[in-house]
This record gives C-alpha cells, sequence and structure tokens, in this order.
C-alpha cells in the first residue's frame, strides 16, 4: 500500500513550475493560462513486474503560486497540504501531521510540477513521445542523482492534463489519472490552510 510519505517522496511533482518552453505549445497555454484547478483523481501503483499494488482515488485543488490540497479517501483518509514554504502530510488514522519544508521536499520529490514559480529547466531533460491512449506524451528525466525518481510521464489533449505516470528507483511507477477537472474558480484560502487538530502527534522534517 502506498503511503503519504511515499507519495510525498515520488509525486509532489504538483507543486512547482516546468518553465513552459521546453514543453510546446499546448502545455504553455495550460501554465500561461490555468491559475486555480480542482478535479478528482485516481492512482494505480504497480511493481516492476506490472502488478498492481495499491490503487487509491480522491481529490486535487490547486491554486498557482505555491499552493495546493491532495486528499486521499481510499484506500484511507490522507492529506497532502502544500502552501508556500511548508507542506503539511497528515494521516488522520495514526492521528500524525508532518511538516516539511518545501525547499527540503524539492530535493527529495520529482520537483514538483504545476504550482509553484520555481524555475527547473536544469533539472529535466524534456523528450516527446508517440502519442496513444488518445493522448501526447513528453517524458522528463531528471538531471543528477538522487531524485528519488526515473522519469515522469505526462499525457494531455490541447490545454487539458489528463493523466500522469511516475517511475521510481525501485521499478514501481505511479499512474495518476485526472477526472471532472474544472480550471479558474474561485478557490477560499482556506483551502490550502491546514491546522493539526488537537492531540495530534506533530513531525517535523
Amino acid at each position: 500500500m502506498m503511503t503519504g510519505r511515499r507519495f510525498l517522496r515520488m509525486v509532489l511533482w504538483w507543486t512547482a513550475l516546468v518553465p513552459v518552453p521546453v514543453l510546446g505549445a499546448d502545455l504553455a497555454r495550460f501554465f500561461a493560462t490555468v491559475h486555480t484547478l480542482h478535479g478528482r483523481f485516481t492512482q494505480v501503483v504497480r511493481d516492476r513486474r506490472g502488478h498492481v499494488v495499491s490503487r487509491g482515488r480522491g481529490q486535487v485543488w490547486l491554486k498557482r503560486p505555491g499552493r495546493f490540497r491532495w486528499n486521499y479517501t481510499t484506500p484511507y483518509r490522507e492529506q497532502i497540504v502544500g502552501r508556500g514554504r511548508q507542506v503539511w502530510l497528515y494521516d488522520p488514522g495514526l492521528a500524525q501531521a508532518t511538516r516539511y519544508k518545501a525547499s527540503a521536499a524539492l530535493g527529495r520529490t520529482p520537483a514538483l510540477l504545476l504550482a509553484g514559480d520555481g524555475h527547473l529547466s536544469g533539472l529535466f531533460v524534456v523528450q516527446t513521445l508517440a502519442d496513444h491512449d488518445g493522448l501526447r506524451w513528453i517524458r522528463l528525466r531528471p538531471r543528477g542523482h538522487g531524485q528519488g525518481f526515473r522519469w515522469i510521464r505526462i499525457g494531455y489533449r490541447g490545454v487539458r492534463i489528463g493523466r500522469i505516470v511516475v517511475a521510481d528507483a525501485m521499478g514501481q511507477t505511479t499512474d495518476i489519472r485526472l477526472h471532472d477537472l474544472h480550471w479558474n474558480m474561485a478557490l477560499p484560502t482556506s483551502t490550502f490552510r491546514f491546522r493539526p487538530p488537537p492531540h495530534t502527534a506533530i513531525v517535523y522534517q
């Protein structure tokens, strides 16, 4: 089963900005025009042999620059909330909240892709892939070592990002599909605010 901490290491690419010139006109328009986003996601994790090891689903909210909320509803409840210089991971089952510095998270995640304002042109090798499943695809490979993942693939149609696949260093893949996306609606500030509930153990990373 994929834990939120593992998710934080592997899929927090949702919170930084890949420079749009390397992504082509469609994705450039996405980054230029999408300022908020809300929708559902489904997630499937497979081992190196392609066997499914976990499934998850939930909702995602994003407000550029630098704010996001990723709420799991299955297989268990968990929240990942990023705002400015910090990222919270809350596990109500364990009654534990872990606070990460965004700068530290950047150092060991797939470099945070959609919500922030970082300039990451030196961190990825970008390759255009063949179209499949009705989507256009690019692949991002990290420059250097120590990122904790091998590549990220982004599938999109026009300005709509529909699928993101991450391969980790152990051969597992995390396949995220985005559904029912809505753009540029008003999102209250409280969406991206996290306060640990009473009697929650706080861990600082």
